[in-house]
């Protein structure tokens, strides 16, 4: 099963203080570039990232051959950057698409792997949805047989949820949280702060 990782980047982080892409890891890794580097050596073949406001100070720090995606409409919700990312050809011709937030540190490789594993059982058809101690979040992955109906309701700014609380979807327990998260006191210890913009 050739998978396309997407990486959900686009967002603005207002409960953050800042987009939650220019954060980075305590060794300098922007979060982008962790959640990238960690969808591809969880096995996806090629990794979008969907980049919003400030996108120029994201991109550089991006792993080689990552697709990097500006959504201009990133204001309208993180549906946008999906609806932009399955347009994409990669993602358009992939047997699945692994569907993953840029603010998930604590996810890794080893859950994209249970995440893709389970899927490759389902075939076209797979749906199968991350989850820790009982929670679902992402990543979560959508076979080809969906990736019509996933971008009609990305296109309308519903995201994936619909589809997810349909029938026939998969849960798989992994080990990293599948939260994201949205506010200062959900950061990692020594997680970094973006650098101020030019000119303020």
């Amino acid at each position: 099963m050739r998978a396309v990782g997407i990486v959900l980047a686009a967002g603005e982080g207002r409960r953050m203080g800042a987009p939650k892409a220019l954060l980075r890891r305590p060794d300098g890794t922007g979060w982008a570039a962790h959640a990238a580097a960690v969808a591809r050596a969880g096995g996806c073949a090629d990794v979008l990232v969907t980049l919003g406001p400030r996108a120029g100070q994201v991109r550089p720090g991006l792993p080689g051959g990552v697709v990097a995606l500006d959504v201009p409409d990133w204001r309208t919700g993180r549906a946008a950057g999906l609806a932009r990312a399955l347009r994409h050809p990669l993602a358009a011709d992939a047997d699945a698409v692994l569907v993953t937030l840029v603010d998930l540190p604590d996810v890794g490789a080893g859950d994209v792997r249970a995440v893709l594993a389970a899927g490759a059982a389902g075939g076209p058809g797979a749906l199968v949805r991350a989850v820790h101690d009982g929670r679902g979040g992402h990543p979560v992955l959508v076979g080809r047989a969906h990736l019509p109906r996933a971008l009609e309701l990305a296109g309308a700014g519903r995201g994936l949820r619909e589809l997810l609380a349909g029938p026939g979807v998969r849960t798989v327990e992994v080990a990293g949280a599948v939260r994201d998260a949205d506010v200062p006191a959900d950061l990692p210890p020594g997680t970094l702060l973006p650098p101020p913009v030019p000119g303020r």
